[in-house]
């Protein structure tokens, strides 16, 4: 009786859980919208940039605000930058709305964007599924590892991502509806250039291959008429045709071997460092996607099984498009010789929503978890349990002042063991967050082994969201910042500039995007001047090339600072050295920028 009252009582929190989400849904999507705040825009411009990928974008940023060149902007005044402007171009505006360049106001474009792709994932689950779905694929994707890293970076990759998604579901809303109006044709053709100006001609061939596959399988070609390719096509070149058409004008073939041939045909052509680098095979596509969109990737293989048994229903039920969408993209990437974990970004919306979907038919009951494909899933929550635990046991343990790290120092790799200090410190200097981590990760972690073995899926899916938003919230807010304040060049940079004021400065043997955008002034790189200039000058480089450069005991030239931050891999720091007047030194080739 106890356990029949009990079932009773679920179901009925669970009607008016739904009534709630069905009778609201512009407050629930409020709601969603207040989460990616508090995810991906709270404390947003606090960390400092560290890494390689975000000063360089801001480089290009500061080059727009300070040249007001807004077509082929050059980094350090002669550097073609490797993508097109659109993310760049927002960066700029927000800065200028916000009264001047900051670490916010770059990021700030890939926050809002993030946001609004996953609002657009929420409004069409909802439309086309209910309310429950459209709720469900929101939080799948906004909790999910990629997707949240990529919202609080200054690269262009959100950018491309959400306008890549908006023509996908664009014309998935076209298409159900059956009938085109010419200004929502020509709006699907700006999606697709505004995409190709954030990272090139793949924003508009993804959407174009998924469309085209998707027509096929549905005999229906004929739509194609609906979508007003020749006047589409002309807002499609005034937008983006435009901008490559006047950088090339400026840039000539310099650009057009960066950004057309290295950026995309060599880039997916052509191995090695011949191409673009990053390499990998295909299992690094499905390894790096199931990290990815952890912990959501854990209901992949029940979700699979799922669609494989209904593909009799795919059309019936709005299915096909979305499967057309993840193989398209994926298939895409995994032919092309340079594969990194971003570039899956625009399937993550459509795997959020058939995860949504199947969810939904798991919570009604109107399919169940295969016993063939149950025990992935039990399997991996019951690790995921065990190794949170201990995790938490660790943290905990450093809390009260034991030294726990050192039971799995053993287990660490050189370069790891160096870390853990630091982490400690990190520990230490951030007890009250790790305190309400400790907290949420708690309660999560019960609530999941308790509602796997029941089979409780709503509260399966509250502990995942939990421990995902504390964890997210717990890293971006301490860790990160610690790291980047930790390698960050700004405080370097800021001294030196001060110290130095106009005097001429230059890279030698050396080159680092984050102190070039925190110079806030080029900074060439040292040519080996004959005659020498006739005042001192300054040089940065690694401290490996000082001490290369100390050894040619050349006289006068001295060390002035060295920097407390240790670069974006955390290994090197710079520093300043003094040029006495009439000296020279010889140089090489600039390294990669």
């Amino acid at each position: 009786m106890d356990e029949k009252n009990r079932t009773a009582g679920r179901v009925v929190n669970r009607s008016a859980a739904l009534l709630i989400i069905r009778s609201h849904p512009f407050l629930v999507g409020v709601g969603l919208a207040a989460l990616c705040v508090i995810l991906y825009v709270w404390g947003l411009g606090e960390a400092p940039f560290y890494s390689r990928g975000e000063p360089r974008e801001a480089t290009v940023v500061w080059e727009i605000s300070t040249s007001g060149e807004w077509i082929l902007p050059l980094r350090n005044g002669h550097i073609i930058p490797s993508k097109p402007p659109l993310f760049h171009w927002l960066g700029a505006l927000f800065s200028l709305a916000g009264g001047g360049l900051s670490e916010l106001t770059i990021r700030l474009p890939s926050a809002l964007l993030a946001t609004t792709g996953v609002l657009l994932i929420y409004a069409v689950g909802t439309a086309v599924w209910g309310a429950e779905a459209g709720l469900v694929a929101g939080i799948i994707l906004a909790t999910s590892f990629e997707w949240a890293r990529a919202a609080v970076s200054a690269r262009v990759d959100m950018t491309l991502t959400v306008c890549m998604v908006a023509a996908f579901l664009l014309f998935f809303a076209l298409y159900h509806r059956g009938q085109v109006a010419r200004w929502q044709a020509l709006s699907l053709f700006a999606l697709l250039g505004l995409a190709t100006l954030a990272k090139g001609p793949v924003g508009a061939l993804l959407p174009a291959l998924t469309v085209g596959i998707f027509l096929v399988l549905r005999g229906d070609l004929r739509f194609l008429r609906q979508l007003h390719l020749v006047p589409g096509s002309v807002v499609f070149v005034l937008i983006a045709g435009s901008w490559y058409g006047l950088a090339l004008w400026q840039g000539g073939y310099d650009f057009f071997a960066k950004q057309v041939l290295k950026e995309n045909l060599l880039r997916f052509i052509t191995p090695g460092t011949a191409g673009a680098g990053h390499e990998h095979g295909v299992s690094y596509l499905v390894s790096t996607f199931v990290l990815g969109m952890a912990p959501w990737s854990f209901f992949l293989p029940p979700c699979i099984g799922f669609l494989y048994r209904s593909r009799s229903q795919w059309r019936e039920k709005r299915l096909l498009y979305f499967i057309v969408w993840i193989l398209t993209v994926f298939g895409f990437y995994a032919l092309s010789s340079s594969k990194r974990p971003v570039y899956l970004l625009p399937l993550y919306p459509a795997v959020a929503l058939l995860l949504a979907v199947w969810w939904q038919e798991l919570q009604r009951g109107t399919v169940a978890l295969a016993r063939p494909l149950s025990w992935p899933v039990h399997a991996s929550g019951s690790l995921s349990v065990v190794f949170v635990s201990a995790v938490i046991l660790l943290v905990l343990a450093q809390l009260l002042g034991y030294d726990a790290l050192a039971l799995i120092r053993s287990l660490l790799t050189a370069k790891q063991q160096h870390e853990l200090p630091f982490f400690a410190a990190i520990v230490a200097a951030h007890g009250l967050a790790f305190w309400l981590w400790v907290a949420a990760a708690t309660v999560s972690t019960f609530l999941l082994a308790t509602s796997l073995k029941q089979q409780r899926w709503s509260q399966v899916f509250t502990a995942l969201a939990l421990f995902t938003c504390s964890t997210f919230l717990l890293v971006n807010q301490t860790l990160r910042q610690d790291v980047a304040k930790d390698r960050s060049f700004q405080s370097f940079m800021a001294r030196i500039t001060t110290q130095i004021g106009p005097g001429p400065l230059f890279f030698y043997q050396t080159f680092d995007s984050g102190a070039l955008f925190y110079a806030n002034r080029h900074i060439p790189f040292y040519e080996g001047f004959s005659p020498p200039p006739p005042g001192p000058c300054y040089l940065l480089l690694w401290e490996e090339q000082w001490s290369a450069l100390a050894a040619k005991a050349i006289s006068g030239i001295r060390v002035i600072e060295t920097s407390e931050g240790t670069g974006p891999k955390g290994k090197q720091r710079l520093v300043l050295v003094f040029l006495p007047a009439g000296t020279t030194i010889a140089s090489a080739a600039p390294p990669p920028a």
